[in-house]
């Protein structure tokens, strides 16, 4: 399994993996609830739900449960599609700030499989949880989570 290339500067982050699975079975993976409960979050979540209408303008939200050494608590992100081409892209932002951050996802296929490329940008330089950087915070989840994702590909899909 290909560890994933990460980069962040100037308020985006940028994540570039590949799978050994088809364009189709990726995009799905991030569309269908069933396939998404199975890889989304960091990897101290649990119990996630998700809510998609897979089209421009449809819901794209998602809840999820965390236990870490802080403790356990319940996180929700509201977003909505605002580029909807499948199985080749996606991209949606959050409802609930008034700078929002937007998350675009590419699929493209390769030799060896299939490419996803994301691009989160205007994360805030902000630190929560008292001194820990958000950039921080979205980058080790974004990491875990195409752990996750490609962990649940190897079980589920063909090339």
């Amino acid at each position: 399994m290909a560890e994933s290339e990460i980069t962040f500067r100037d308020g985006t982050l940028t994540v570039r993996r590949v799978y050994n699975a088809s364009i189709e079975d990726v995009f799905d993976a991030w569309i269908e609830t069933s396939k998404i409960k199975q890889w989304w979050g960091c990897a101290e979540c649990t119990n996630v739900e998700s809510e998609v209408e897979p089209k421009l303008g449809g819901k794209y939200n998602h809840h999820m449960t965390i236990e870490n050494e802080y403790g356990k608590f319940d996180d929700t992100n509201f977003a909505s599609l605002i580029e909807y081409d499948p199985p080749n892209r996606l991209a949606y932002t959050s409802n609930d700030e008034s700078d929002p951050m937007v998350i675009t996802v590419s699929f493209r296929t390769v030799e060896s499989g299939t490419e996803v490329l994301l691009v989160q940008t205007n994360i805030p330089d902000i630190q929560v949880d008292g001194d820990i950087e958000l950039c921080v915070i979205v980058q080790g989840g974004w990491t875990a989570g195409f752990e996750k994702l490609g962990t649940f590909l190897a079980g589920s899909s063909t090339p």
